[in-house]
């Protein structure tokens, strides 16, 4: 009877066995296809930057401060229903300013600012127009979440990715 009872146990550890190495390809090949639906649609927003920033017209854009982010009703961060809580664009003349030790340095650096909107940042009322940026964003794409992820793992249908880039100007180059 005692060796019944091993055989038994040995049935139950392998098939807990089976489940645990299925849940662990099935997050594997979902991680997969989430990281090549994150670098595809990195590629193509890069792409569109490149070929706006080409083309000689400009798009600039003068991106918000983002100073923190809102959870949101599931109070889970990175979310879909996350939203950012806008700060004062003035935290980056802030920021400009603790690059200089003294504030006399930017008497110096003034005979650059055709060459560098770096100087420009400490002055401006919006410092991130002097950085002149550029941006472009893709459809996000969504993803269907396999069943055994589903089931063991992330209870929802699907994923969405979204993709956007902000570009400075620097030098005449983005």
């Amino acid at each position: 009877m005692d060796t019944n009872t091993r055989n038994g146990q040995a049935f139950v550890e392998l098939i807990i066995g089976i489940i645990v190495i299925v849940i662990i390809l099935a997050g594997g090949i979902q991680f997969f296809y989430v990281s090549n639906a994150h670098r595809s649609l990195t590629t193509t927003v890069r792409g569109e930057v490149g070929e706006q920033a080409l083309s000689g017209i400009p798009y600039l854009s003068t991106p918000p401060y983002i100073f923190t982010w809102d959870d949101g009703n599931d109070d889970i961060r990175h979310t879909d229903d996350d939203t950012p809580i806008t700060g004062s664009a003035q935290t980056l003349t802030t920021i400009a300013d603790r690059s200089v030790n003294d504030p006399a340095d930017w008497d110096r650096l003034d005979p650059l600012s055709h060459d560098n909107a770096m100087p420009l940042m400490h002055e401006s009322q919006l410092p991130t127009t002097e950085l002149s940026f550029i941006e472009s964003s893709a459809p996000p794409v969504t993803i269907v979440v396999d069943p055994a992820v589903r089931t063991f793992l992330f209870d929802r249908p699907t994923v969405t990715v979204r993709h956007s880039v902000w570009i400075p100007l620097l030098g005449g180059i983005y």
